[in-house]
């Protein structure tokens, strides 16, 4: 059974659905880079710093916990549907990852569509990983640990963009997470009537306006829609999701291409929970332990 504290934040979103606060609402980047500039956000863990970087030319925010790792470090991959989001709505987050993990985040402000379509956002997160590997929040200095994570977009684009990598022979991350990773720009598995109901966020029509403004007609491009990459030779990978998602089958099909491939994959349904359930932290109980979970699964010997 979900906690109180989770089932207030359902209910405010069955309320705001009611209302017709998301349902009636025409998706454009506008409107969803609206939406997302508005969402409650809790302040940073006390004692985390924030500092804004150029990493490979592209805009970032080291988010550092004060007993963290310099030297371990996560590069982490907003979500938004590839058309909002940005550093400001994902820094709590990254903060309580940091202090949860011991490692220091950078949050990537990767290019948007549709003003940048496909593949603009996978360039700007390779180029901030490779130089993530030889620079800190401290300055210059190679990472002993490296992580690419991501949550719905982002969580597809960590894995896009790790897929890349490894097909070109570039330096892998040590593992993978993601948190309600969209990976399919088909939008066509069967969760998408499945959970239909029970997603009081997002909803198949979104998603594939979404992908038509990122992608267009490329929509089986292995690093926009990973679930059709090649995964052998892809690094540990930890994969969480809501069982009350339209996006569940994307982290299960996810799973089963890296499982066949050879990879080790680590599959996360979590009953009840919503999209991104872990941006209710700290105040819900649920997304403390996922990001605790997140931690166990980073500190595990590969």
């Amino acid at each position: 059974m979900a906690s109180p504290q989770f089932e207030i934040a359902h209910r405010r979103w069955v309320f705001l659905n009611r209302w017709g606060w998301l349902i009636g609402m025409k998706i454009t980047a506008k409107n969803l880079r609206k939406v997302m500039a508005k969402s409650p956000r809790s302040p940073l863990p006390e004692g985390a710093t924030e500092t804004r970087v150029e990493a490979g030319g592209v805009p970032a925010a080291w988010v550092v916990a004060k007993d963290a790792d310099p030297a371990q470090r996560i590069l982490y991959l907003h979500g938004g549907g590839y058309v909002a989001g940005s550093i400001d709505t994902h820094t709590a987050l990254a903060g309580f990852l940091s202090e949860v993990t011991g490692m220091a985040v950078l949050v990537v402000d990767y290019r948007l569509a549709p003003e940048h379509m496909f593949p603009a956002a996978v360039d700007d997160a390779d180029a901030a990983f490779e130089w993530m590997l030889a620079n800190g929040p401290d300055g210059p200095g190679t990472a002993t640990r490296s992580v690419a994570m991501g949550d719905s977009a982002g969580g597809g684009l960590a894995l896009g963009t790790v897929l890349a990598r490894k097909d070109r022979g570039a330096s892998l991350p040590d593992k993978v997470v993601t948190l309600s990773a969209w990976a399919d720009m088909t939008v066509s598995s069967a969760t998408m009537q499945t959970r239909a109901k029970a997603d009081l966020i997002c909803r198949q029509d979104w998603l594939y306006d979404c992908a038509q403004l990122y992608v267009g007609d490329d929509r089986q491009n292995p690093y926009a829609s990973p679930v059709f990459g090649d995964f052998n030779g892809f690094p540990p990978t930890l994969l969480q999701v809501g069982d009350a998602e339209v996006l569940l089958d994307d982290s299960r099909k996810v799973c089963e291409a890296g499982r066949a491939a050879g990879a080790h994959m680590v599959l996360e349904i979590w009953p009840e929970m919503l999209h991104d359930w872990h941006l209710m932290a700290p105040a819900v109980p649920e997304a403390n332990a996922a990001i605790q979970e997140i931690a166990d699964f980073l500190a595990e010997q590969a």
